[in-house]
């Protein structure tokens, strides 16, 4: 099932589409038969889809990477991650349909959006730490400039409640335009 996650199903329903529809309507124009008929019938709206699901692709975060070597964090990972964190990875760094940022439901449910547009801070990475020997996701997302800092940070205890037991949630600003938000393991 993991496998299935990773497709990118937008370019693979526009190219088996557009395939199937250019040689079945090709190959029907030249001799007529049932079985390019059904190809055209079947590529044309299979291509159509895929162009549709293509216009609202969200492409999967970037991962960075920290000093912690990457066997350290596999090691914490496997010992002390949250199914929450896990969850929150895999989501994230997958292809996404419908969604204008990641994390969109929770970021709208958590009421973290500019007031004015109703536009949620677009997640810009995400990277694995060991914090205080816990394994940690440290999600950065860019500002908007109407949702303040201090904003997020009256966030904090709501966040950890609802990113599941067991976890801390700690913001920070690194620069003017990033908030870093710590999701770490207790």
């Amino acid at each position: 099932m993991a496998f299935l996650q990773k497709i990118r199903w937008a370019v693979l329903l526009l190219s088996l589409g557009s395939v199937l529809g250019f040689f079945g309507g090709s190959y029907y124009l030249h001799e007529a038969s049932v079985l390019s008929a059904i190809a055209t019938l079947l590529g044309v709206p299979m291509a159509l889809l895929g162009l549709a699901l293509k216009g609202s692709e969200l492409p999967p975060a970037k991962v960075a990477f920290t000093a912690t070597p990457p066997a350290t964090i596999a090691a914490l990972r496997a010992k002390k991650a949250t199914p929450a964190q896990i969850q929150i990875f895999q989501d994230v760094t997958r292809y996404q349909y419908g969604s204008s940022v990641h994390l969109e439901t929770a970021l709208e449910k958590l009421g973290i959006a500019s007031p004015e547009t109703d536009e949620h801070p677009a997640l810009l990475s995400i990277r694995e730490a060991a914090i205080d020997d816990s394994y940690g996701l440290i999600l950065e997302f860019r500002g908007l400039e109407d949702v303040s800092f201090e904003d997020w940070k009256r966030q904090e205890a709501k966040l950890a409640k609802f990113f599941g037991p067991n976890v801390k949630v700690t913001i920070d600003a690194p620069t003017a335009k990033t908030i870093d938000v710590a999701i770490v393991a207790v």
